[in-house]
């Protein structure tokens, strides 16, 4: 896929996901098929229109793959793999953990992209001159004719569409102008050096935990992941060392919109001092000693992955909380001063913009405070404030006959 048409070449094929809008930077680009970039690719090159029309599912139904673009005119290293990698990374940290956090505050199961399995990159390539497929992995190198190609999506995974409402685009946008400075500068800063090693480790974690053989220890490994991805993201950098203590400081430093998730009611026990921390903390903490038990053999159940106070899932949480830390790390906080009054207009796009800005974060912050409140709790709080709604709106409808 070498060659180019216009000012965009194909790279990468995504057949897991169905993407609603183009998710775009100045330079890479993910895009659904339909999208002119790769009509015109298509045109020029008929064999690449006859790969990607050959996707389909493990049901013999045709799909259309998301494609993977990048500027043809940009820096050799910025053509790299590991620049496309963390483009793809980026993203993932950008839907995976609002899409959980959604799930978990309005409990539905609409489709969502709550794995990053979905943005799986499929190995089959056409070469540089559209002659044959090619694909390059650590497995296997190998050369296929495009007239013997079938494309498939993977068969553990249900299709699902990436709908513009539910990319966290606060994120996206602050993690997209890190990416620029992180690959473009010669002698990059440690911070963003760290952040994007700390998002391909979270792009793992956030995988599908295993198919029909998933055993206890495969959520096990996935929480290790967590982990990982935490204290890399907090590394100082040369010779010392990411703890407990460095990314339970981070969190101390979110700036929450519910303040009361900034009080420090929870006793922490870290070496020989125990301290009360904040909400983020605690569970990260749940999260912390549930690694240690996986990765060091220690006795484990099915309670091991769980958090105690609601039954929830330590590692599907994980996310949540990451987010929540990539709030502190890019200062992901509105700070756009308020216009006057007497400018009605002004005064409703300025709402707006924050209302957009701010969303995201406040969805994390209730799926937080879920972490403390079962499934079934949820479910009866949730009932008595329809039934509450009710009986008021009754009592208001018998005021105003009598009226």
């Amino acid at each position: 896929m070498g060659q180019h048409v216009m000012n965009w070449e194909a790279i990468w094929t995504l057949p897991n996901l169905n993407l609603e809008e183009s998710l775009n930077s100045d330079i890479y680009a993910l895009v659904p098929s339909s999208d002119h970039r790769v009509q015109e690719i298509v045109q020029a090159y008929p064999n690449f229109g006859a790969y990607i029309n050959r996707f389909q599912d493990t049901h013999s139904n045709p799909i259309a793959p998301t494609i993977m673009l990048r500027k043809t005119d940009i820096p050799l290293s910025l053509k790299s793999q590991e620049v496309a990698a963390s483009f793809r990374d980026l993203v993932v940290a950008s839907t995976v953990p609002i899409a959980r956090a959604l799930e978990t505050v309005h409990n539905t199961g609409l489709d969502r992209v709550r794995y990053s399995s979905y943005f799986w990159i499929f190995p089959w390539v056409i070469d540089r001159n559209y002659e044959y497929l090619i694909t390059r992995t650590p497995a296997m190198l190998a050369l296929d004719d495009v007239d013997q190609f079938l494309g498939v999506s993977s068969p553990d995974l249900p299709r699902v569409t990436l709908r513009k409402q539910h990319v966290d685009e606060p994120l996206l946008e602050e993690l997209l102008r890190r990416w620029i400075l992180r690959y473009e500068n010669v002698k990059p800063k440690w911070a963003d050096i760290a952040l994007f090693r700390s998002l391909h480790m979270a792009n793992q974690a956030c995988l599908v935990p295993a198919g029909v053989d998933a055993v206890i220890h495969d959520f096990g490994r996935l929480v290790a992941l967590w982990v990982s991805a935490f204290e890399i993201l907090v590394h100082p950098g040369n010779n010392e060392r990411s703890n407990l203590t460095r990314v339970m400081d981070l969190f101390e430093k979110i700036p929450w919109q519910d303040t009361t998730l900034s009080h420090r009611r929870y006793l922490i026990k870290d070496g020989k001092h125990p301290e009360r921390k904040n909400i983020a903390c605690w569970l990260y903490r749940k999260l912390y000693s549930c690694r240690n038990d996986f990765l060091h053999g220690n006795p484990v159940t099915l309670k091991s992955l769980q958090i105690l106070k609601s039954g929830r899932s330590l590692h599907f949480h994980a996310a949540i909380l990451y987010r929540l830390a990539l709030t502190a790390f890019l200062d992901l906080e509105w700070k756009e001063a308020v216009p006057p009054f007497n400018d009605k207009e002004t005064i409703t796009s300025h709402m707006n913009r924050r209302w957009r800005f701010e969303n995201p974060q406040s969805e994390c912050e209730r799926a937080l405070k879920l972490s403390r409140i079962s499934v079934e709790q949820q479910r009866r709080d949730r009932e008595n404030r329809i039934n509450e709604s009710f009986r008021l709106g009754r009592e208001i409808k018998k005021h105003l006959e009598r009226q």
